[in-house]
């Protein structure tokens, strides 16, 4: 992965998970102050782990764990990446359900296409790369092979859908942090 790309990873305003989290996550956050007597910090970054490991939705937690450990590349994060793609296609089945859509004619399953365009959308926020292409670019970045104005047309309100439910998961994962954080401040006082 490239330092510019590394760089972008989790920097989408959508992505923003409580700062408390992300600050300090890693083995050596522990401060030794000698002169103060050695006393560990209060919060370490165990708390914080615990604070991931608490949330309920595991959507919500796979795409937390996402966001915190995806530069670290000793992890594998393929897993929560597909689990986090798996959930936003099947909303985007249930949508295209709804509302009567079919599949590309002779392109694409709906259960495919679903898939591309999970893949993309949850890519393309994690490294915040909405603003460095267009929908072509996009589509030809991602190997959807269907006209930048059919898609825009027609399967762009699903993209668009896709990140409100990024948006939804988000609201999740800062509502359980929140709460494990302000337990865990009752707990210490």
């Amino acid at each position: 992965m490239s330092d510019v790309i590394t760089r972008r990873f989790a920097t989408s305003e959508r992505l923003e998970i409580n700062g408390w989290v992300t600050t300090g996550l890693g083995a050596k956050t522990v401060k030794f102050d000698i002169g103060a007597g050695g006393l560990p910090p209060e919060v370490t970054w165990e708390d914080k782990s615990a604070a991931l490991a608490l949330i309920k939705e595991p959507v919500a937690k796979s795409l937390a764990s996402l966001i915190v450990w995806g530069k670290n590349e000793r992890w594998d994060w393929s897993e929560s990446f597909n689990y986090v793609c798996e959930y936003l296609a099947l909303q985007m089945v249930e949508r295209c359900t709804e509302d009567k859509r079919a599949s590309p004619k002779g392109i694409y399953s709906l259960d495919e296409l679903a898939r591309l365009i999970a893949r993309m959308a949850l890519h393309f926020e994690l490294y915040n790369l909405w603003p460095l292409y267009s929908v072509e670019g996009r589509l030809l970045f991602s190997g959807i092979d269907i006209s930048s104005s059919t898609y825009s047309q027609i399967w762009c309100k699903y993209e668009k859908a896709m990140l409100d439910d990024i948006t939804e998961l988000m609201f999740l994962i800062n509502q359980s942090v929140g709460k494990y954080r302000h337990n865990l401040t009752l707990d210490n006082s």
